[in-house]
């Protein structure tokens, strides 16, 4: 579905700039949240002490009822999963890895889980989500999110803590080696190693996914047609146990994108360059 909110103009300008000089995993949202380090690493330890409280178990019911009501409304009657059966052989955890181009493109993710008989998604997030203001910012903060912020401390203590918890309760844990969000940005994109070094340390497969954006005729937004995804499981990979965990992850980061551009190339029947284009944006016009 088509995120109408206002900057779309100079998204796509940040955009088109950033490809063209090809930094891939930058920001690109107009007035997404700058915070200051050590205010931001208050905020999510915070966050993370208040994750069992009642008021917070309740707050994630409700982020998870709303997106649930929008799949089962919209985007499930129009939306698609190809290539489920990829992953019937994975019997226990797994890392999930997609291309990033709404703030709630994990939905159907989130359907994929269910469907595989996998349970509720957890997705690891960046931790300027948490401190997004009004209903954006509620359901990225509640809807079954792992924070994540560069800070040593924090990633050796709490984060493992919590993804050692999901992982060994079986369950599918989605990250993003994109990093940031580009407005239905088609293109797959060279992604970071770190969900791949995770991978490796832990010693459990990589699930790539490619989401295919398909235009609608409606038109939502003055210059901007509604969209919906193909949801395509891609081969899952595994980390060798032979490797180093740096080489395993520079194997696997390299062989994930392989996949999805292979996936963009077969999908859209073009070969995948930079070079910007409009059709680059699913819906816009």
């Amino acid at each position: 579905m088509l995120l109408v909110t206002p900057g779309r103009a100079d998204a796509i300008r940040n955009i088109r700039r950033a490809a063209q000089e090809g930094r891939f995993n930058d920001k690109t949202e107009p007035g997404d949240p700058v915070w200051e380090a050590a205010a931001l690493k208050e905020n999510i330890l915070s966050y993370v002490a208040r994750m069992n409280t009642p008021l917070s178990r309740l707050k994630t019911l409700v982020a998870r009822a709303v997106v649930d009501s929008w799949i089962g409304r919209w985007s499930k009657g129009v939306d698609r999963i190809e290539g489920l059966e990829k992953i019937d052989a994975i019997q226990g955890p797994a890392f999930l890895t997609s291309n990033h181009f709404n703030p709630f493109d994990s939905g159907i993710i989130r359907t994929l889980t269910r469907e595989a008989g996998r349970g509720r998604l957890r997705t690891v997030s960046q931790g300027t989500n948490f401190v997004m203001p009004g209903i954006n910012g509620f359901i990225l903060r509640y809807l079954d999110v792992i924070p994540l912020i560069p800070e040593p401390s924090y990633m050796n203590g709490d984060f493992r803590r919590l993804l050692q918890g999901h992982l060994d309760r079986g369950r599918f844990i989605l990250i993003y080696p994109e990093q940031e969000m580009w407005f239905n940005y088609r293109k797959p994109r060279p992604g970071k190693r770190g969900a791949f070094l995770l991978a490796s340390e832990y010693g459990v497969p990589v699930v790539p996914l490619f989401a295919e954006l398909q235009e609608l005729p409606q038109e939502l937004a003055p210059g901007f047609r509604d969209v919906r995804q193909v949801l395509h499981v891609l081969d899952p990979l595994y980390p060798d146990p032979a490797k180093t965990h740096r080489q395993n992850s520079l194997d696997l980061c390299r062989a994930d994108y392989e996949a999805r551009k292979a996936a963009y190339e077969r999908v859209y029947g073009k070969p995948l360059t930079y070079d910007f284009s409009p059709e680059d944006i699913a819906g816009w016009h």
